[in-house]
């Protein structure tokens, strides 16, 4: 209940203040008229059965209610539009502080929380608390005041059927929190199943292409369904404890009702004049403070429910934003200088820790080279040797295990974060494309690039040659992911987006495996009459970097087999010769 205490604190902040006060004071005045209302018309029945034949008092104690009634309406307007803004504007703020978070965690933090929690916390919880907000200010404290009040009426009216009510709230209370610590629990795991659903998802939508080329269509289908019956068999565990709470709140409410009946005939029976006189109007506001009782603890229950949800998506949210960055500036960072491009790898060692198992599963390990700035660099290896791993080292997209990366001398943790990344470009084998045009997605590089500086990037990374032959060239409509570009053109748009910012270090990881070898060669050729930026390949084939300066090469335990040109590496690198045979067909020619 801490953190939902946390997120309810921020509906009394100065910027809420005044929404919060207004509606809680609009909530009590309704509470106030709800209970009146059985009063004043207790007066109507006693009047009629008093045998007098005038009903003036009856006539003006109806246009009373009438308008109160009235009220009571611009009362609940009133308190509904207050709590709905605040839930409305603190579940905005809420997903505001969540996005912000998630831009700014890392890689390995992302990894741990995973990409469907963050959807379903982001979308789902959030909704949770706004929905138990809007409560809060509608029903929770309407609830108890609701409840506190009928009993002090019921007592103000007639003390000798007080019994019963007091009996009901008794029986209703324990019942419904009996029916309440069970499905809390089973909520508690609704929510990791809403994760793994999400997951389940995303990775369909994402690997849409690949599920269709290879025909696992039934194999995904089967694993949706299971994921999705998991999820459903525990709403229907939920439900089935929450559906005995209205048969026992009705047939309690009807014992009630039949039990004041029964006692105010007796009553009846044993009253004299006035007394007797006064009593069906007591019946009347008797049963209406029962059910107004009845109702307000339906209603608690339901909040508890809802509450305990709520503190569960509360922990979920207060989860994420309280998760500590693992990649963050020094206190006194370096920016604003002058960079060359000089990298340096010293002892680096990497492993992606699982704390949950205590687990270091090492990706690379002691690595060691130089790379002189504004040379050109390949990297190439067994698959899972560590290449990606390798270059996410140098813009901190991973922080190393052990060791240190350098760039111009100065370990990369010792650079401002934002400036580090700043002068470094990194372009994946997949880019992501954004929906919009071929010119916001260039200018994503740099925002304040100029026309020039675009077009001039697009021609260096080959794409104008698909641009300027549509109709509206650079502000040609591209769609989400990129669906209406080839593999091809999103690898040279996504190159162009990383060449517009002009960067000292330039990363192409496997970027232009979808290009043909002629447009490949033009891209390296352009590149190199640039002559400002150090530019690392890393690729599958050794002829997309057989013309570098010198080449990484690592084997498949993570370690350097070899570091140098192409010829010395045919001589001294085991791996390099075994990749050489099985690209060429044969060693060393």
């Amino acid at each position: 209940m801490k953190s939902l205490l946390k997120i309810y604190k921020r509906s009394y902040s100065k910027k809420y203040l005044a929404y919060a006060i207004l509606a809680i004071l609009f909530m009590i005045g309704d509470v106030g008229i709800a209970l009146a209302i059985p009063a004043i018309t207790k007066g109507i029945f006693t009047e009629i059965n008093s045998g007098r034949n005038s009903l003036s008092y009856v006539y003006q104690t109806g246009l009373l209610v009438v308008a109160v009634a009235l009220v009571a309406v611009i009362t609940t307007i009133l308190n509904n539009v207050f709590a709905q803004h605040l839930s409305t504007k603190i579940t905005r703020d809420l997903r505001k502080d969540l996005f912000a978070k998630v831009q700014d965690l890392s890689f390995s933090n992302v990894d741990k929380i995973t990409s469907g929690t963050l959807m379903t916390v982001i979308a789902n919880d959030t909704s949770q608390i706004q929905q138990i907000i809007m409560m809060s200010f509608r029903a929770i404290l309407r609830s108890p005041l609701t409840l506190i009040g009928a009993l002090v009426m019921a007592f103000v009216t007639n003390k000798d059927l007080l019994y019963i009510i007091l009996g009901v709230v008794v029986i209703l209370g324990f019942s419904v929190m009996k029916i309440i610590t069970k499905a809390a629990k089973i909520f508690s795991s609704l929510q990791e199943k809403n994760d793994d659903l999400n997951e389940k998802l995303i990775e369909t939508i994402s690997g849409a292409r690949e599920i269709k080329v290879f025909q696992t269509e039934t194999a995904d289908f089967e694993k949706f369904t299971k994921t999705n019956e998991e999820y459903t068999n525990t709403i229907v565990k939920a439900n089935k404890h929450m559906a005995l709470m209205d048969p026992i709140i009705v047939l309690v409410s009807n014992l009630a009702i039949g039990t004041v009946l029964l006692v105010a005939s007796y009553l009846v029976s044993i009253y004299t004049g006035e007394a007797r006189v006064a009593m069906v109007g007591t019946i009347s506001a008797y049963i209406s403070y029962l059910q107004q009782i009845i109702m307000s603890v339906m209603m608690l229950s339901m909040v508890s429910v809802s509450l305990s949800r709520a503190a569960v998506s509360a922990n979920r949210i207060q989860m994420v934003l309280d998760t500590k960055i693992d990649i963050v500036n020094n206190e006194v960072a370096l920016k604003d200088i002058d960079i060359s491009g000089e990298i340096e790898f010293r002892n680096v060692a990497f492993g992606y820790v699982d704390e949950d198992n205590g687990v270091n599963a090492k990706t690379i390990e002691n690595i060691n080279f130089k790379i002189a700035a504004g040379s050109t660099i390949g990297v190439i290896g067994s698959t899972g040797s560590g290449k990606t791993t390798l270059v996410q080292l140098i813009p901190r997209l991973y922080d190393v295990t052990n060791g240190q990366v350098l760039i111009d001398g100065h370990n990369v943790r010792d650079y401002d974060l934002n400036f580090l990344r700043e002068q470094i470009s990194y372009v994946t084998q997949e880019p992501l494309i954004f929906s919009g045009t071929i010119n916001s997605n260039i200018r994503q590089g740099k925002e304040d690039s100029t026309e020039e500086e675009r077009i001039q990037a697009a021609q260096l990374a080959c794409a104008s040659e698909y641009i300027e032959v549509t109709s509206d060239q650079y502000e040609h409509a591209v769609t989400q992911g990129g669906t209406n570009l080839s593999g091809g053109q999103k690898q040279r748009l996504s190159l162009a987006r990383a060449l517009v910012r002009k960067p000292k270090i330039l990363i192409l990881d496997d970027s232009m495996s979808a290009v043909d070898a002629k447009i490949e060669a033009t891209i390296k050729a352009n590149l190199k009459t640039l002559n400002q930026q150090t530019t690392i390949i890393v690729a599958q084939k050794i002829a997309s970097i057989i013309h570098c300066d010198n080449i990484i090469v690592l084997d498949n335990t993570g370690h350097l087999d070899g570091y140098g040109k192409h010829e010395q590496l045919l001589s001294q690198s085991r791996v390099y010769q075994e990749i050489y045979a099985s690209q060429f067909g044969g060693a060393n020619e």
